[in-house]
């Protein structure tokens, strides 16, 4: 069981610098408003005989720096524990508004940036694009859709994320996140320390993760 502790605790910065979150922000939000985001959660791994979610938190802030485009980033909380330092950011940006059965579409573009502090050379970064369809579903509440598509630098490579989730309003000013995604679904994850718990034919692996979004007045 400790060796098994230790190969995840190994592995997990790398895994989770494939995509290390709930999609934020799903939408863009109006020019100048300024909101605070975290995400919790992460993918499901095997630990002894059960399965389980491996959390990791992010905390950052979103702006409305034009109408149509939102400025994010990120800082990557939990990595700390790893002696890592994790950062992230980006934009997204409206492509179309929600009309009648079509969703409102939103373009994303991040970049990742992770620093072994144990090994100062070690430095990695990984570009990110998503693209995102979103349904209102009520007042405050959505259900959303879409994929990310993160590419390797330091040794090419290309992992694709399908994912699904729904937002809704606990009050004025915070919103809530559910939202699983299909991590590495274009990779073999058979074998190794995470075996595919819960992959699809022996591909990629499932994450959950809870998001939170709090507007600044």
């Amino acid at each position: 069981m400790k060796k098994i502790i230790l190969h995840i605790l190994i592995s997990i910065p790398f895994f989770f610098s494939i995509h290390c979150g709930v999609t934020q922000p799903v939408h863009v939000i109006p020019k100048d408003e300024t909101r605070l985001q975290a995400s919790f959660g992460g993918p499901i791994i095997p630990l002894g005989t059960i399965a389980i979610p491996v959390p990791y938190l992010n905390m950052g802030v979103q702006y409305g720096f034009q109408e149509n485009v939102t400025l994010f980033g990120n800082f990557h909380t939990t990595a700390l524990l790893f002696k890592d330092i994790g950062v992230d950011g980006g934009c997204a940006v409206r492509l179309n508004h929600e009309e009648g059965m079509y969703p409102e579409i939103t373009a994303k573009g991040q970049l990742f940036f992770f620093w072994d502090v144990m090994r100062s050379n070690n430095i990695r970064v990984f570009p990110m694009g998503s693209i995102i369809g979103s349904y209102s579903t009520g007042d405050r509440s959505l259900i959303y859709f879409g994929a990310d598509n993160l590419f390797q630098i330091h040794k090419a490579d290309y992992f694709f994320a399908p994912l699904i989730g729904y937002q809704f309003g606990l009050n004025r000013n915070m919103t809530m996140q559910f939202e699983t995604k299909w991590l590495a679904a274009n990779k073999d994850t058979r074998h190794g320390v995470f075996e595919g718990a819960t992959s699809i034919g022996g591909r990629g692996n499932f994450s959950f993760y809870l998001g939170m979004e709090m507007t600044l007045k």
